[in-house]
């Protein structure tokens, strides 16, 4: 994401969308409340007798103060809905609400009240240009299923069956079946990675997995693309989760946010069951650690702070520096499955340095 901070001391930075990566950074960053700036289509309507008649669209600068969001990976579009505040005297829509539809290339402005510290570590890494990306592929001898995993989640992008007899079926067709399937399979994957470079994990159960894997080293070696192996226990998205703690995942994305969320998630919820005392949670409960400058790692889910109130994200900031005066680290985290978890104990923990 391109960034211009030069309005920072009024609230107000623009940005330019880059890749779909970003729009889920800006979804992050926007807050109902805000203010939003920038291009879009509007309807024209014009009065003919009592009724109006909409004769088109026009491209027109508007600011909306926002009041609803909305994220869709499969189209990679942000909404963005809001009052309108600003806009052209001649089409009379000030107040009536407006759509933004955001997508590559796009440049808005955001102005905010204020700007908390859980937004200036997203725009840190909303400008990074380490983008860690890795296909995930989830098989056995029935079904396949792609997912792209990205810094901050994974997404599911195409599932494929084999239709291979099951093993006590005689069929003089199994074998060419299944070699079929894995070529279909490998074809797909070859596409993804073609139009954009990653590296690829090969997982599930079974040898079917290892099949794979050998014709992809082949297949995509003209790429010069990495391809590992994982042994799972299942396949689809259990799989993926199983896949997110192994050795090869580590390898490709260890700068990733999902890797580092993941890994933090699982010390918490390791010591909530081996050194309970290290451990606490619930905003109340932190407090009283961050007072005591017993705050070594600070979690705070990012589900959270979407949905608090500007008064509860007042009392989440006064508390990520509290923890902060006192050396500790604090981490947004993602609304990945490992994210969830830490929804379930309140969306926000601590990992403390001695117990209370």
């Amino acid at each position: 994401m391109r960034i211009n901070k030069s309005g920072m001391n009024e609230g107000t930075l623009e940005v330019e969308v880059e890749d779909s990566d970003d729009l889920w950074h800006l979804y992050n960053l926007i807050d109902k409340g805000d203010k939003v700036c920038g291009y879009t289509l509007r309807e024209v309507k014009v009065s003919r007798g009592s009724q109006e008649e909409r004769v088109g669209r026009r491209r027109v600068f508007l600011c909306v103060v926002v009041d609803d969001l909305g994220f869709q990976t499969f189209t990679e579009r942000l909404r963005i809905k809001g009052r309108v505040v600003t806009g052209p005297e001649d089409m009379n829509i000030q107040g009536t609400y407006h759509s933004f539809s955001v997508g590559l290339r796009d440049r808005l402005s955001i102005t905010k009240d204020r700007w908390m510290s859980f937004h200036i570590d997203r725009l840190n890494r909303a400008e990074s240009r380490e983008r860690p990306k890795a296909l995930v592929v989830t098989l056995d001898e029935q079904e396949a299923s792609i997912y792209l995993l990205r810094d901050y989640d994974f997404q599911h992008m195409v599932s494929m069956e084999s239709h291979i007899p099951g093993k006590y079926f005689e069929s003089g067709d199994r074998a060419a079946i299944k070699s079929k399937y894995l070529a279909s399979l490998g074809n797909e994957i070859y596409r993804i990675v073609e139009a954009e470079k990653m590296d690829v994990v090969a997982a599930g159960p079974g040898f079917t997995k290892s099949e794979l894997a050998k014709q992809l080293k082949e297949k995509l070696g003209r790429l010069n693309v990495r391809v590992f192996e994982e042994t799972t226990s299942s396949v689809g998205e259990p799989g993926v989760r199983e896949v997110l703690n192994r050795g090869a995942l580590s390898k490709i994305m260890e700068s990733s946010t999902i890797i580092r969320d993941s890994r933090l998630v699982d010390e918490l919820l390791g010591r909530l069951s081996s050194k309970p005392g290290l451990v606490t949670y619930g905003i109340g409960e932190v407090e009283k650690a961050a007072e005591r400058g017993a705050v070594e790692s600070l979690l705070v889910s990012e589900t959270l702070l979407k949905d608090a109130t500007p008064e509860e994200r007042e009392r989440i900031e006064v508390l990520c520096k509290k923890a902060e005066d006192y050396g500790g680290k604090v981490y947004f985290i993602g609304g990945h499955e490992k994210g969830r978890q830490l929804v379930s104990l309140g969306g926000l923990a601590a990992l403390l340095r001695f117990p209370l």
